[in-house]
Parts: structure tokens; sequence; C-alpha cells
């Protein structure tokens, strides 16, 4: 390869690999922007209210008092801005700058290969609701058969759980959950398995639909950390990291939660008692 042609592939290659000599909190200091990651419409995580706060949501709930605290670390005034994005395309927006910040993702390997991982901020346990042609099951080995069918979103860590754990039973992944909805209701799935604040959302906005939902035995749960770009610095990594620990060791996370099921139109005194966060 002659010169000129390396440098043309080189200049190419740059231009195609974004490159940020910024770290995360320089640029958060410069700008007195954070952009958080909101998902459209995913209850009670997140959801887009076309409000002025534009999303709601436990999900932005956190990301919202992270900010504020930040601000108050970096003695400045800091704005949350927001950009929308989907459990298939998050670990992409973020790495590409997109989002700064996303809270409420599972640690996986494959993304922490991918990503800086600041957590666990906390822990939602599983549920596993029935459509009306099939059964709740009081334990996971129950559900691990060939007779089973998962509706699932593409994405999640419920769905990698499931090809894990449950290795018998069948998954079929789809876009959004209102599409694993209808799976369900027409029949083409038996079962959702979703963290229990969306499964009591998802049985009590359309109850017609299923024939009951489950915390199956063992009692389980991802923790769930937030996701932000390897920057090389890690400051901001590591002032989430501290964060989290203290809002989990005070307990101050959970208000945060239960606002952000509330905003959601969500019945809080349905969540079972012993269910921790």
């Amino acid at each position: 390869m002659t010169l000129k042609f390396a440098a043309i592939a080189t200049l190419a290659l740059t231009a195609a690999t974004p490159a940020f000599s910024e770290a995360l909190w320089d640029k958060i200091e410069r700008t007195g922007e954070v952009v958080c990651g909101g998902i459209h419409a995913y209850k009670p995580t997140s959801f887009y209210t076309g409000s002025e706060l534009e999303y709601e949501g436990y999900g932005p709930n956190v990301c919202r008092q992270m900010v504020a605290d930040l601000s108050e670390e970096m003695g400045k005034p800091l704005t949350v801005k927001w950009h929308e994005t989907t459990w298939q395309g998050v670990v992409l927006d973020l790495q590409a700058g997109r989002i700064d910040i996303f809270p409420g993702m599972t640690a996986t390997e494959e993304r922490k290969k991918a990503l800086d991982m600041a957590g666990p901020l906390y822990r939602m346990t599983d549920c596993v609701i029935a459509g009306t042609g099939a059964e709740t099951k009081a334990t996971w080995d129950e559900y691990n058969s060939a007779d089973v069918t998962f509706a699932m979103v593409t994405g999640t860590a419920q769905t990698q759980f499931i090809k894990d754990e449950l290795p018998e039973a069948k998954v079929m992944t789809l876009k959004e959950m209102s599409e694993a909805v209808m799976a369900v209701q027409s029949g083409r799935a038996d079962y959702l398995l979703q963290e229990l604040p969306i499964c009591l959302q998802t049985f009590s906005t359309a109850p017609g639909v299923f024939s009951g939902y489950t915390v199956p035995t063992p009692a389980r749960g991802i923790p769930a950390a937030a996701g932000l770009r390897k920057d090389g610095d890690g400051r901001l990594r590591d002032f989430i990291q501290a964060w989290g620990e203290e809002k989990r060791a005070d307990r101050s996370i959970v208000p945060l939660l239960i606002t952000g099921f509330q905003a959601a139109g969500m019945d809080t005194s349905a969540i079972p008692e012993g269910i921790e966060f």
C-alpha cells in the first residue's frame, strides 16, 4: 500500500469511527447538559409524556436525581436533555455519544465489554404473566418445558435469562411490549416474563388478556446499573458508582422508583409484601 492510499484509508477509518477526546465529566462540565436516554413506551420504566419533562417512569426519575446531585458536585447548574432510544439500540447510542447516561441496564458481560457500567442502582424482582390459555406456575423449573412459549422484547436481560436458565422453553422475540402482549392475547405465546412493576402494570392495563401472574420461586431479579460510554477517564462512572451505593444504603432510591410506578398509573399497593429494591 502506497503512502497516498494508506493516508486515504486512515482518513476513511477516522471519519467512520466516532472520536471522543473529551472525557464525559469534562464534556458535561463544559456544556452544562447531561443527555439521558428515554424509551418511548415501556411503562413504568420509561415513557414519553409530551410534556416539558418529556419522559416519566422510574428510569427518568433516577436520571434526573443523578443529574441534580452531579450538579451539586460540580458546583454549577446542569440541564437534563433527552434522547429517545430502544433496548435494541441503547448500547450503540451510548457508544456514539448520543446519550451520556442510561440508568436501568443490566450489566451483562457483553455490555461490560462495550460500555462502562456503574451500579447496581436497584434490583427488580421478576414476575411471569400467563395468558388466558395458560396457568401460572409456582417455580422456575416448571416453566422449563418445550410446551411453554414466552413472548419477550428483544434485548432485555429477561430474554437472555430464559435462553440461559430455561433452555427447554421457546422464546418469541418482538420489538415492542405491545407486540408481546398481542402475541399472548392471540395465543401465539403463553407467557410474558417481566420485572415485577412492569408485570403489574401490564396486567392491570389488559386484565382480560391474562389469567394471572406470579413471582416464581426462588425469587430472582437482575440488578440494574447505569451505562455510559468508555471514555478512558472514569470520573463520571466513579461518581455514579458511589451515588448508587449511597442511594441503596440509605434506601433513598426507593421513592424514585415508587413515584415512577405511580406516574405510570400503577397501583403500588399491589406490590407483594417482602419485595425489595
